[in-house]
């Protein structure tokens, strides 16, 4: 088995030293990245589940092409949502501007809550190196 070295890349969000994760951890040719909410730099959460999963989106990307990856590379994205019946469709349209192309794997599920009340959406993804890279 092939020991890879790990790389962790954090995002300065306000939970990962008092929880301790990174916000990347690439192994590889994996990049996992951790839950990540419209809130992660401090800034105002925007109003919409849609425009909430938009500014998640773009933080990931940051952090995807930090870690040496594009979205062109995720596989697996998995959203928890607060209110799924209200917010469903809004998000399935941001997330097929992102994805429509790429089209990994993908699981929306409903959660009774995220950490702060005007978090409507927290998403994760994985990602797999192109070998080309």
């Amino acid at each position: 088995m092939t020991d890879y070295p790990r790389t962790r890349i954090a995002s300065g969000g306000p939970y990962e030293d008092v929880v301790g994760y990174s916000r990347v951890v690439v192994t590889g040719p994996l990049a996992f990245v951790a839950g990540t909410t419209a809130s992660s730099d401090g800034s105002p959460i925007p109003k919409t589940c849609g425009e909430q999963a938009r500014q998640t989106v773009e933080i990931m990307q940051q952090k995807l092409l930090e870690a040496g990856f594009g979205l062109d590379e995720v596989v697996r994205v998995r959203m928890f949502v607060v209110d799924i019946k209200r917010d469903w469709q809004e998000v399935s349209t941001v997330m097929n501007e992102y994805f429509a192309d790429i089209r990994p794997v993908m699981t929306m599920v409903q959660v009774a809550a995220l950490i702060d009340d005007a978090m409507l959406i927290e998403i994760e993804m994985d990602a797999v190196r192109h070998s080309s890279k």
